[in-house]
Formats: structure tokens, sequence, C-alpha cells
């Protein structure tokens, strides 16, 4: 498979969003595909202040350009936005210089601009004429983020000149760099040793350390300047070009970290280990095209008949794969590592939106993330301390501490659902892989504590359980009682709970809940409130209540509020008015409906479809895709098609990718199309996949790969009928 992502015109209107599309990754690192040379009016050391805000809503700065390398476990530690990611000292500058000019894409005469990303591969190339004051030279960028040392970017920069022509080559570092406006680093220092060295401190006190070493035969002598008084570093080196021939250079950058998991104390130890590890080799890029070739292997979708769709779900399958980190110790941020909006923290995206994905296709990434809830529990617990309840309350914006991150009340206050949603994840990644010592181990101390909070969070008001004052999915209403999906999610995890402690005692399994001190009176609580706790399903009407009351929210008239619908409902209406309208954000109801999709009829899900979805006003990119998947659960497929086309287009077709990836939608356009419009839902009591395919008229065939239980199986749809085969693994391939 190879498929190109390409960009033929330079724009510095749209250049960000090219940026954010085109970022790469390793698991490791992930570097937004920025120009390798500065870029005149984008400068990156902007200091201000970045306050806390809709973030939906929020203009965003720079404009033309914004450097990002992030190291997920690298953070920060902002006065008012909490730990956040650090954006890494840009390591892989280049700049060239002809005659006293320096090629700049704002500045210079060029032609031929082509720029594309490799989905295949993670191959980032750019190529351009650049018609410079000693005639013209043919310039081409490749970079990568190796696979196979992940420690290491390797960029080439090749340069064919029409006439004979001498250029600079310089090579920098530049630590000057802020992170929404903020420098999170204390210190640095810059050395050179047959190359640069960078080596700075965070105001969290971790420590980074980058080298860089070039090679090419065309290479003059290296001239070293240390570090000026903006924190950059550079190397330079005369090149002499001869007509007509091409000449070769390569650069490597290593990065490492003191968060590194086999740092022992030392970076500048540390990082020449790294570097000792992953010397420059010429084969690097074969075993990284094969490395990526397995991570395909897994989770490629091949779709006959709809381009659009295929592109579009092979760039989403692209980040989340470049993404998924292999330390427990992070998680994916909302942005996918690929911008600084959401400022590297995590949300109910992990469980909801990304971890179907790895669960089926990369299981050990999904035990991954998982893990990550657990390492943090300790978080969790300091949480719910905070507001004055017991047990585990994980925040509504997660980073290295597991402590909340939040700086809008309205969300950090109110948004607990994400609790419930943690457990949600837990029991889904243990049903579909069998992991039957997670559960009973991690997972069950898990859904203990966070049984312990829900029962010191819920009220008893005339002799009913309630919840009071929370926000659902929907924030465009903040402060409601008994929201449905809150309730409906804190009964599942109560009832998980109460299963997975009567499965230690019937199945034999050694007392591990004999730690955790789950006393009968515990149990007998659990189960009233699951049982008991509030839910405004109406069974007469088939309807479910977004909330208790939600009849008497106002009416919006959406023709005369709503006057432009390529922008957000909320830019139209005040946030006060916004809080006591019917006017939703995203979906609520809709969405629990589908997650609990074979507790709920047809009818009910018919009913609420047709009452929610026009007072929604999609402001989040996380609403589309819970239609999509309601609307195929009604066999609608030409709305549920209708739906997912819109989730398409949020980054590649509105080149909304500036600030970053959309990458909990990315994870929803899987779930659209394996879950959805495929048909898989898991097993069947036969122990065979259960597979029902809802092909749309515009899809003549679809196949994809799940792993469930340890088996991995290929799926082959068309409108004739389902075929499903069992595959052998070996060593990453499927045959």
């Amino acid at each position: 498979m190879e498929r190109l992502l390409t960009n033929n015109k330079y724009s510095g209107e749209d250049n960000k969003h090219y940026e954010g599309a085109y970022t790469q990754g390793n698991g490791y690192l992930n570097l937004r595909a920025t120009f390798e040379e500065d870029l005149s009016g984008a400068t990156q050391n902007d200091l201000y202040w970045r306050l806390p805000a809709n973030v939906t809503l929020e203009k965003a700065r720079h404009p033309k350009s914004k450097w990002g390398l992030y190291v997920p476990g690298v953070y920060g530690v902002h006065p008012i936005l909490g730990e956040e990611i650090v954006n890494l000292p840009y390591g892989i500058g280049i700049n060239l210089y002809s005659g006293g000019e320096r090629l700049d894409m704002e500045e210079s005469d060029y032609g031929d601009f082509s720029r594309s990303l490799n989905l295949s591969n993670g191959l980032l190339t750019r190529a351009l004429v650049w018609r410079s004051p000693e005639g013209d030279i043919a310039v081409t960028f490749r970079r990568y983020c190796s696979l196979q040392h992940k420690h290491t970017i390797v960029q080439e920069v090749e340069l064919c000149s029409a006439s004979n022509a001498e250029l600079e080559f310089e090579s920098f570092m530049d630590a000057g760099v802020t992170t929404n406006g903020y420098s999170h680093i204390t210190d640095r220092c810059g050395a050179y040793r047959d190359g640069l060295e960078l080596y700075a401190s965070t105001d969290s006190e971790q420590r980074i350390g980058m080298a860089s070493r070039c090679f090419g035969g065309a290479l003059g002598e290296a001239r070293f300047e240390p570090m000026d008084v903006n924190g950059r570093i550079r190397e330079t080196f005369r090149v002499g070009l001869k007509a007509g021939e091409t000449v070769a250079i390569r650069k490597y950058v290593w990065v490492a970290t003191s968060a590194d998991e086999d740092y022992r104390g030392g970076i500048e130890e540390h990082l020449a280990a790294v570097v000792r590890a992953s010397a420059p080799d010429e084969a690097d890029f074969s075993v990284h095209e094969k490395l990526w070739k397995d991570k395909w292997n897994r989770s490629d979708i091949v779709i006959q008949g709809n381009e659009q769709l295929q592109n579009s779900l092979r760039f989403s399958i692209y980040h989340l794969l470049r993404s998924a980190n292999e330390s427990d110790k992070v998680a994916i941020d909302a942005k996918g590592y690929a911008g600084e909006a959401y400022f590297g923290h995590y949300f109910w995206d992990t469980e909801i939106y990304l971890l179907p994905f790895y669960i089926y296709t990369q299981p050990e990434y999904a035990k991954k993330l998982i893990a990550y809830r657990y390492r943090t529990l300790q978080g969790a617990r300091e949480n719910a301390r905070r507001y004055g309840y017991a047990g585990a309350r994980y925040p509504w914006e997660s980073c290295v501490t597991g402590t909340e991150q939040c700086s809008n009340w309205q969300y950090a206050d109110l948004e607990i659902h994400v609790t419930a949603d943690v457990v949600y994840g837990l029991a889904h990644y243990c049903e579909a892989t069998g992991d039957r010592e997670f559960l009973l181990g991690p997972g069950l101390e898990m859904m203990v504590e966070t049984a312990r909070y829900w029962v010191s969070r819920i009220d008893r008001i005339d002799g009913e359980y309630r919840l009071m004052g929370v926000m659902g999915p929907d924030e465009y209403l903040p402060y409601t009682h008994d929201n449905a999906f809150t309730n409906y999610m804190v009964k599942f995890s109560l009832r998980k709970t109460l299963e997975t402690l009567e499965l230690v005692k019937t199945a034999g399994e050694p007392d591990c809940t004999a730690p955790l001190g789950v006393t009968a009176e515990e149990r007998t609580m659990f189960a009233e409130i699951a049982n008991q706790l509030a839910f405004g399903e109406d069974a007469e009407r088939k309807f479910v209540a977004q909330c208790a009351g939600f009849e008497d929210f106002l009416d919006v008239d959406f023709d005369v509020v709503w006057t432009d619908r390529s922008k957000p409902f909320g830019q139209f209406i005040s946030q006060e008015r916004n809080y006591r309208s019917k006017a939703l954000k995203q979906a609520d109801v809709v969405a629990l409906l589908y997650l609990f999709r074979d507790r709920f009829d047809e009818e009910t899900k018919r009913n609420c479809l047709a009452y929610y979805e026009p007072i929604t006003t999609h402001d989040s990119s996380l609403s589309y895709i819970f239609h999509s998947l309601l609307y195929n659960e009604i066999d609608d497929r030409d709305k549920a098609y209708a739906f997912l086309e819109k989730s398409l287009e949020l980054d590649l077709g509105r080149k909304g990718a500036a600030e970053g990836i959309h990458i909990a939608n990315s994870g929803g356009i899987w779930q659209a199309v394996v879950l959805g419009m495929g048909g898989f839902r898991g097993l069947a009591d036969s122990d065979l996949l259960d597979v029902k395919p809802r092909l749309p008229d515009s899809i003549r065939a679809l196949e994809y790969n799940v792993c469930v239980r340890g088996k991995w199986h290929r799926v082959a749809a068309t409108h004739e009928g389902v075929q499903v085969k069992e595959l052998i693994e070996e060593r990453g391939r499927k045959d």
C-alpha cells in the first residue's frame, strides 16, 4: 500500500493546516510537518498568556507556522493551565544560503513546489526549484521519524543546480521555542562534539538532550557558532555544486529525555547511549518501512467504490498508528500530539473514541492506555479527596500525575461522567481481549475505587438516588440534574464492579478483593444505587430525556440566531443564554443509545434521533460519529453515511488540522466503518464473530481485520453477503 497526501501550492493562509495534517511520529516522538528553514513572519519564541477558554471558539496564535516537536511524558507546569506538554527545542533546523539570500518560502522566488506525506511509511517530502541569485537550484527535503530507532529523526536534502554554484548549508537547533506562549525551559546550553549538542531543563525538572550530525561528501569543514541569546546553536558548511550534478546531504537528529523508560540519570550520558545505539545506517529506512508495513497489515481497511472514504480512513489510521506511545505513563492527547490546543491533556476520548481501534487492531497499545489509567489511580484518589469524596474520581483533563488539569470550573467540577467512562473502556478491553489477569487485578481496584466515589457523590432525595449538578457530554448545558448519559454510565460501572467481585468469588480465584477491603455493606450499596439511580427513560413514549427538566430549557430559533452555518453556533450566542437553551453542543443521549445499543429498542433510538438531532449544533468534532453510528443501528444508511461524511471533512476537507489532528474523530471514523457499516459486534454466544454489515450504496465491498481474544479474523463484506476467515499471525504479519 502506498498512499500520498499531496499539496502543490504554498500559502501562508493554510500552511499550518498542512503542518498538522502531515505530522509524523513513531510512538516515542511526534513532529509537526513544519519547514526545516526559518519562515519570515513566523516567529517561534512569542511570549503571551493563553487563558482558559472554550477551545472550540478560541482564535489561535501563530497564523503562518508553528514548530512542534513533542515527546509525550515531557511536561511543564503552566501557572494557569496546569501540566502541559512541552514543545521541545527545534532540532531539525536547516537553512540554505545562496549569494547572500536565504531560502524562505515567504520571500524567495521559487517554482514547482510540492510537499507530500506517504501514509504507508511516514516519509515527508518537499520539493521546489529555488530561483536563487546563483541560478536555479532544485531542492528536495525528505525526513522520517525512525520506527527502528525511536529516538532518531532522519533528514535528507538533495541539491541540483543548473549551473556551478556555492551554497551555505546551516544546521541549527533552537531552544528558544515556547509552548502556548509560555517558556517551560529554565536553562539551556549548547556544545559541539562532531556535531551539535543541546541540553535543556524544564520547569518540571526534567532534562532534554539533543544531538545532530551532518553527512555528505560535498560538505566542507564545519564552522560552529555557540548558543546565542535566543537559544540557537548552529554549524555551517560550504557546499560546492557542479552544473547538473545532484548532491545529497543527510542529517541525523537524536532526542533523549529524563522521562525515557531507560533513563538512569545524567542526560549527557543518556544521550550518548542513545546515539551509540542508533548510529547512522543506510539500511534503516528499509527496516523502518517493514515495521510500518507490519502495523498496516493489522490495521488497514480496504474499501471498493468510495475513494473519499478510503483516503480519509487511511489518513485517520495513519495518525492513530503514529501517535500510539509504548509507555503506560501517557495516553494520547486530544490533538494527537500534532499541536498544543489542548495542552497535551487526555479526556474521555481515550476510552470512548480511541480505545476500540486499538483493542481490535493493536491490542498491546490498548493495554497501555488502560494501564495509564491504573498508573494515575492515585491521582484520581487525590481528586476525590480534594472534592470531599471517597474513592477515586478521574479528572476531566488528565496528564502525567492524573490530577485534574482543567482550568475551567464548569468542566473540571461537573463532567464527572469520565470516571464511569474509564470503567466502560476497561470493561470493553477486558471483554474483547480476555485479559482476565488485568481485570481481576488492577482493573478491579479501579472499579472498586470509582464505585466508592459514586456512593459518596450521589445524593438520596425523597427516597430516590439522584446525581445532581453535573454536565453530560453536551457541554452547552453545564449544571443539570440526572443527566441520562452520566447516570446510565454510573449504573453500568457499579454493576460491572459487582459482576467482577462475584467472578472472583464463584471462579475460585485467589481472593484479590481482600486488600481492597470491600465490605458486605459496600456491595449492598453498590447494588442499590445501580438499580435505583434515577434515569429519565419514558417507557410509554419510548424516549430518554437528556436530564431532569430538559423540557424547561428555552427553545432556540436557529434560523434567527445562527446566521452563518459555516461557523460554530457558539459564536452567535452568549454563553449565559446558551447555558439555558435547548441547543446541544454534541451528541449526548444519542451517544448513550449507541454505546448501550443492545439495551434500547429501535423505536427509542428513532424517537431520540428525531428529537435531538435538529437541536444539536455539532460544534464539537465528537458529535457526528455517534449520529452516524446510531443511524446505522436503525438501518438508515443514507443518514449514517451523511454524518460520517461530515466527520471525514473535519481535518482534510475543511483543512481543520492547523492546531492538530482531531484524533478522537479519527478513532470515531474507524468505528463508523468497522462497527457501523462493517457490522462488527464482537463475539456471539457461539464464540464466532457476530457481523451484520450495512453497506451504503456507494461501497461495493469492505475488508478489515479484527483481533478478538487473541485470534485474528479477516472480514470481507459485500451487498451479497459476508465472509469471516480466521488468520494466523506470525511476527506481526497475517497470512
